[in-house]
C-alpha cells in the first residue's frame, strides 16, 4: 500500500525538479503550464518539461530561437515569446512543435522571416507578429499552416509588401491585420477564397486604390456564407477616382477614410463626396514616335506617352498583331518605350502603341523601316556613309 505513495511522490519531485530556475510550474488536470514571464531570461532555459502544454516566456531578454529550444515538445499548444529582443528565428526552430495553436512572437526585433523559419507548426490557428522590424516575409514562410490559421497579425512593421499568393490560400482566416505598415498594393482577387474572412485591418499604410472583390460584398448584404465583414483603410492616401467607386457604395459608418488626391477632393471624407465626383479620364497619347529609319541589326526604340487617370497602361502590337512580350530581343518598359535590341528584316512595319486604363484606351501607330545590308559579294550600294546610324523621319513628335 506504500508503494504506490511513494511512485506518485517520485513523479511529482520529478516535474518539479524539471522547473527551470525561477519559473513557476503548474501541474494541474495532467496539464503542465510553465510560467517564466518577467524573469530576466537572455535564452529559453534548457531544463524546461518536455511535457510543458503551455510555455510563457514574455518579458525578458531573449535575443533569439532555435536549436534545441523546442526539441520534442511535441505536446506544447500554447508559446508566448512576446516582448523580448528576438531578432533571429533560426530555421526549423519549432519544427517539432506539431500541436502548437498559439505563437505569440509581437513586441520583438525581427526583420524577416524566411521559407523554413516557422516550418513544422501543422497546427498553428493564430500566429502574432505585430510590432517587430519586418521588412520582408518569405511567400514559403506560411506554407505549413495555410489551411489552419484562423488570425494572422503583422500590423506596425516596416512592411513594403506581404505574400499574398500565400494569404489568399488560407481557407480558415478570420482575423488579418495588416495595419500600421508601408503597403502600397493589394493583389487583385487575393480574397476571393477567404470566406470565413471577418476582419481586415489595413489601416495607416500607403494604399492609393483598392482592387474590387466579391468577398467585400458580405459588407453590405451578408448570406449565410458570407459573415459581415469588417474593412478598414483609413489613414490610406486613397485617390478618389472611378476605380474606387465599389467601395463608396459600401453602406458602412465605421471608418474615416479621406481622399489624398485628386486635388478638389484632397481632405474630404470618402462618404461625403456624390458618385459622381469619383471620375476617370481617358487615355490621351501626347507623344510618340511617328516614323523610324534603322539599319538591320541595329538597335530600334519606339516611344509612346500617354496621359490619363489612372495612369495607363502602355502596350506593343507588332505588324503581325501580336502583343509585344519581353524576351532576349525586345524590351517594353513601363513608361511606354519599346526597345527592339537588334533588329531583323522581319521587324519592318506599322507598330500600333495602345495606352489603356479603367476610363477607355488611346492607340497611336508608329512606322519602322529596315534598311536591309547589302549580301556579301552583292554588287549592293555602298553603306558605309550611313556608319550603323539610324535615320529618323519626325521622331517622338509632340
Amino acid at each position: 500500500s506504500l508503494k504506490p505513495i511513494l511512485l506518485l511522490l517520485w513523479e511529482t519531485w520529478g516535474v518539479v525538479s524539471a522547473c527551470p530556475f525561477h519559473c513557476v510550474c503548474r501541474n494541474l488536470s495532467e496539464s503542465l503550464s510553465t510560467l517564466c514571464a518577467d524573469k530576466g531570461l537572455l535564452f529559453v532555459p534548457p531544463h524546461v518539461d518536455r511535457r510543458t502544454v503551455e510555455l510563457r516566456l514574455a518579458d525578458n531578454f531573449i535575443t533569439e530561437v532555435g536549436g534545441s529550444d523546442f526539441v520534442n515538445m511535441t505536446g506544447l499548444v500554447d508559446l508566448t515569446l512576446s516582448r523580448n529582443t528576438i531578432h533571429l528565428i533560426r530555421p526549423m526552430a519549432f519544427a517539432d512543435l506539431e500541436s502548437l495553436r498559439s505563437l505569440h512572437l509581437d513586441g520583438n526585433r525581427l526583420t524577416t522571416l524566411g521559407p523554413r523559419d516557422l516550418a513544422g507548426l501543422v497546427n498553428l490557428q493564430h500566429l502574432i507578429v505585430n510590432n517587430n522590424q519586418l521588412v520582408k516575409v518569405s511567400a514559403q514562410a506560411f506554407d505549413d499552416f495555410l489551411v489552419t490559421l484562423e488570425d494572422l497579425d503583422m500590423s506596425y512593421n516596416n512592411l513594403r509588401r506581404v505574400p499574398w499568393e500565400s494569404i489568399q490560400n488560407m481557407a480558415s482566416l478570420h482575423t488579418l491585420n495588416l495595419d500600421h505598415n508601408l503597403i502600397d498594393h493589394i493583389a487583385e482577387g487575393v480574397f476571393g477564397e477567404l470566406y470565413k474572412l471577418a476582419r481586415l485591418d489595413m489601416t495607416s499604410n500607403r494604399l492609393r486604390t483598392l482592387p474590387p472583390d466579391p468577398l467585400f460584398t458580405g459588407a453590405i448584404s451578408p448570406t449565410p456564407y458570407n459573415a459581415v465583414i469588417s474593412l478598414n483603410f483609413g489613414g490610406n492616401p486613397l485617390h478618389c477616382n472611378c476605380e474606387l467607386l465599389w467601395l463608396r457604395r459600401l453602406i458602412r459608418g465605421d471608418d474615416m477614410e479621406t481622399c489624398a488626391t485628386p486635388a478638389h477632393l484632397a481632405g474630404r471624407y470618402f462618404w461625403s463626396i456624390p458618385e459622381e465626383e469619383f471620375t476617370c479620364e481617358p487615355p490621351l497619347i501626347t507623344r510618340h514616335t511617328h516614323k523610324l529609319w534603322v539599319l538591320e541589326g541595329q538597335r530600334a526604340t519606339l516611344k509612346c506617352r500617354a496621359i490619363g487617370d489612372p495612369e495607363p497602361v502602355v502596350h506593343w502590337v507588332s505588324p503581325d498583331d501580336r502583343i509585344v512580350a519581353n524576351s532576349s530581343r525586345t524590351s517594353s518598359f513601363s513608361n511606354g518605350t519599346l526597345d527592339i535590341l537588334v533588329t531583323v528584316a522581319r521587324d519592318d512595319g506599322a507598330y500600333t502603341c495602345i495606352a489603356i486604363n479603367a476610363a477607355g484606351e488611346a492607340t497611336a501607330t508608329v512606322d519602322l523601316k529596315i534598311i536591309p545590308l547589302p549580301h556579301r559579294g552583292g554588287g549592293g550600294g555602298n553603306t558605309g556613309s550611313n556608319g550603323g546610324n539610324t535615320k529618323n523621319n519626325g521622331n517622338f513628335e509632340n
